[in-house]
């Protein structure tokens, strides 16, 4: 957009600064107003419903405009970043006072101050407080690619190498509000969250060795190996995070941690397609609630959801890692302070957040309030944490971070500290002897006033006259109409404006009053910024262990609300090892469990694939069949979280891989069928799952033709047999695979069970040993409310076609082929039932 001639000096700076952020609102601060022009005010208005003015011309157009209060202007952004918005905010770098004190003239100085985009939010209005908000860059290099990913509100910095396919996997488990990444590299789903920056001006180094010497410089280490080990696509994209982090921020640098390399932790590997069918931190439509998160979270405070949602959607394979977990929640579910811990932490402010504003210069009282808050809940806390688990060790010794800093805080904020530093009182009495001498001297004329307006209106023989201040012409007294003709006969008294029900005059004492009463109350609030800048540099001194004692307050309360769920007794502490087991007993669906209304029990049901690595799952629809292959896979993210699960006891030896192929469906914005997503992602397990996987596949081929399907789903089940050799659960409703069982030693057959009763059929929802004699399908459709007619003509043409087969005959075309790789020898399998 071309400046326009003869521009005001205000419109002048807006096209200079727009010229520079072409892709962002600008927030143009006017007064006490953040005004939006052109493109951006029709924008603004639509998206926030508000109203669409005019000001002034340009090229013989009138000038479109609207404007927020400065305020409001959170509540404003919040909804404009949910729309997709990035948002440029223009301050006034100079004090209009003190621009006019010394004689400038021309318009204020204003500048950019911050650019708010999705990635890069601080504020509490802006942020869901159970979750975080993450900021990835991803950059290719030497044939793999780099991920960087930093959370500015909490600190957390973390990098991640991967191949092409492992991308979409990160990506799902990030769920990242911002991607940087060149146009070339592929991000599916997420391609909608890819950020230009060629447009910005950002410091990169030149090549994967200099961002490692930078990252290493701006952490305080003489080498990057001081964090750990990082490649060089790692460290590039570390960069690039930083670099538009900075860049967003005007150069003010937000307190990160540390970086850690994620890919080094030992995290069980799930793709995009195992994450959405699991659910494990939100359901479909973005929901917390009818996820695995919704389901088990007992935590109390935002930042203990947080982590939790970290530990569900990364969960580890790291057997000490997960045992010193199960540890630290079995301590305090038998130390007989559960209670007193949950109540230490109810409510705990979200005290890493709060640290993130501080740090970049965006403190407000209420942030320094949610610091002293947690210093408090740090220390009524420690000494309840059981001692003797290293992991809540740990955690005690960090959370007594600044003893000296929280009795500061305590005796100098306010309670309650007020939302803004402008609107006073932030620093409780008593703690600065300067600033309570200012508002001494302010609050007294206040007394003041009061005084001479009883002296006023004995004077001037009026007794409603009221002394009031209007903001252009100060102090003035208020006189009603059936006075005003007196008082203009007093040659001190000048009117100064009619109103409907009197007039408003000055006064020469009441101007002096007014100077007087000005001066006082700025020289208060001069003084009170000062301290309060000063308990901000305390609280910068401290940043570091202040951080450790946010993350020591998450993890007592995720250990805490895993320790609600042992103590109700209907969760177990899984039994972990290093092997190949798997045993569950009468385990649950927590999701499903959670749904169920009250007085509705879930019936349990339990699962070995030992020696028997590999079931084969058959039985009708509504049976819960695809409830018993999710609730396998959440167990295990349970157990691979270091929490409890739902069940009365379990053993599971680590799994490297989860799959889940249940319940797929088309991808038209990619052109492919609901059958080419199920191949695809079946083909995924077939090339990756190994014997130490996990997978669970429900109705393998059912997207086309009986024979097709049939073939397909014999030919996976033999691969998952002799070549993935995987811990597995295949559900199908090709009940002739049951055949499979004679010629494949690893696999046992289980069904649903069924009753009949009175011509009706019962689903037991039990998982038995067997096979299904029945798929059931009419019974479904008539549950279904399919017409009577049509339920008569399917059972009779059902009826015939069973009378023309021979349901005992082989497999025609799927006996176990000769190119199978052979089994070993297995010995005999003992029988199973689960019948609850």
């Amino acid at each position: 957009m071309k400046e326009a001639t003869g521009a005001s000096p205000a419109m002048a700076q807006w096209f200079a600064i727009k010229a520079q952020h072409e892709d962002s609102l600008l927030f143009f601060r006017m007064g006490d107003f953040y005004e939006l022009f052109f493109a951006d005010a029709q924008a603004a208005s639509a998206a926030l419903d508000i109203a669409l003015t005019a000001r002034g011309q340009h090229q013989g157009e009138p000038i479109a405009m609207c404007g927020v209060p400065v305020s409001q202007a959170e509540t404003y952004l919040a909804r404009l970043i949910r729309r997709g918005f990035r948002v440029a905010i223009v301050e006034q770098l100079e004090d209009p006072a003190a621009a006019k004190a010394r004689g400038a003239k021309g318009p204020l100085k204003r500048g950019v101050v911050r650019l708010v985009t999705p990635g890069t939010l601080t504020e509490e209005a802006l942020l869901e407080a159970g979750r975080a908000n993450f900021c990835a860059a991803i950059v290719a290099h030497e044939g793999v690619f780099g991920l960087a990913w930093a959370d500015i509100s909490t600190g957390q910095f973390e990098t991640e190498q991967s191949g092409p396919d492992g991308l979409a996997a990160i990506l799902g488990r990030l769920d990242p509000a911002e991607i940087l990444a060149a146009e070339e590299i592929p991000l599916g789903a997420y391609a909608a969250r890819r950020v230009e920056t060629r447009r910005m001006a950002l410091h990169l180094p030149a090549n994967a060795e200099a961002a490692a010497r930078d990252l290493a410089q701006r952490f305080g280490a003489a080498s990057l190996d001081a964090f750990g080990d990082f490649s060089g696509a790692e460290a590039l994209a570390a960069s690039f995070v930083l670099a538009y982090i900075e860049a967003t921020q005007m150069g003010a640098t937000p307190r990160l941690s540390r970086p850690v390399s994620a890919g080094r932790a030992g995290q069980l590997a799930m793709d995009a397609a195992t994450r959405a069918s699991l659910e494990l931190a939100s359901a479909r439509g973005g929901s917390e609630a009818g996820s695995l998160l919704g389901a088990i979270k007992r935590t109390v405070s935002p930042a203990g959801a947080r982590l939790l949602a970290h530990w569900l959607t990364a969960p580890l394979c790291r057997l000490d890692i997960l045992q010193e977990r199960q540890r630290g929640w079995l301590a305090i579910a038998d130390s007989g302070q559960a209670e007193a811990i949950r109540t230490a932490l109810r409510g705990t402010p979200d005290m890493a957040r709060a640290l993130g504003r501080i740090t970049l210069g965006r403190a407000s009282p209420r942030d320094l309030a949610a610091i002293r808050g947690g210093l408090a809940a740090a220390e009524a806390l420690r000494s309840l944490l059981p001692a003797g688990v290293a992991l809540l060790d740990e955690a005690a010794h960090a959370l007594n971070p600044a003893p000296e800093l929280l009795a500061t805080l305590r005796a100098a904020l306010a309670e309650p500290a007020p939302l803004r530093l402008d609107e006073g009182a932030a620093i409780a009495p008593g703690f600065d002897g300067e600033l309570d001498a200012e508002r001494a001297l302010r609050d007294d004329t206040r007394r003041i006033i009061a005084e001479f307006q009883s002296e006023l209106a004995q004077r001037y023989k009026v007794a409603s006259l009221k002394i009031k201040h209007h903001a252009q012409l100060g102090y003035v007294l208020e006189a009603p109409a059936g006075a005003v003709e007196g008082l203009r006969a007093y040659p001190e008294l000048q009117l100064r404006q009619g109103m409907a029900n009197g007039a408003r005059f000055t006064h020469p004492e009441l101007s002096d009053l007014d100077r007087r009463i000005t001066e006082a109350a700025a020289r208060a609030g001069a003084r009170e910024r000062v301290v309060f800048n000063w308990l901000v540099t305390q609280v910068l001194a401290a940043a570091e262990p202040l951080a450790a004692c946010a993350a020591a307050l998450a993890l007592a309360d995720v250990l805490q609300g895993a320790a609600q769920l042992y103590e109700a007794g209907r969760f177990c502490r899984p039994a972990l090892s290093d092997d190949e087991a798997y045993s569950i007993t009468a385990g649950r669906h927590p999701v499903v469990e959670a749904a169920l209304p009250p007085g509705t029990s879930f019936i349990p049901n339990g699962c070995t694939l030992a020696p028997q690595r590999l079931m084969l799952l058959t039985g009708p629809n509504m049976a819960g069949k695809s409830t018993f292959l999710r609730q396998n896979a959440l167990l295990v993210i349970l157990a691979q979280a270091g929490l409890p699960v739902p069940a009365e006891a379990m053993q599971l030896g680590l799994v490297d891989r989860l799959f889940s192929r249940v319940g797929a469906s088309d991808d038209l914005a990619s052109g492919r069928s609901t059958f080419m997503v199920e191949m695809t992602e079946t083909a995924a397990i077939l090339h990756q799952a190994g014997p130490k996987s996990f997978v669970i596949v429900d109705e393998i081929g059912r997207g086309t033709g009986t024979r097709d399907g049939l073939a397909i789903a014999q030919a996976v089940l033999e691969s998952l047999h002799n070549q993935n050799r995987c811990r597995a659960i295949f559900a199908s409703h090709f009940h002739e695979l049951v055949q499979l069982a004679e010629a494949l030693p690893r696999l046992a057959a289980h069904t649903m069970r069924v009753k009949e009763f009175r011509g009706e059929v019962v689903f037991m929802h039990e998982v038995v040993e067997g096979a299904a004699q029945k798929s059931w399908g009419v019974h479904v459709a008539k549950l279904a409310g399919v017409p009577d007619p049509v339920l008569r003509r399917a059972d009779a043409l059902l009826k015939t076609a069973e009378r023309q087969q021979n349901a005992t005959a082989p497999l025609p075309l799927f006996a176990n082929l000769p190119d199978s790789a052979p089994a070993p020898a297995e010995p005999p399998r003992p029988r199973r039932c689960w019948i609850n």
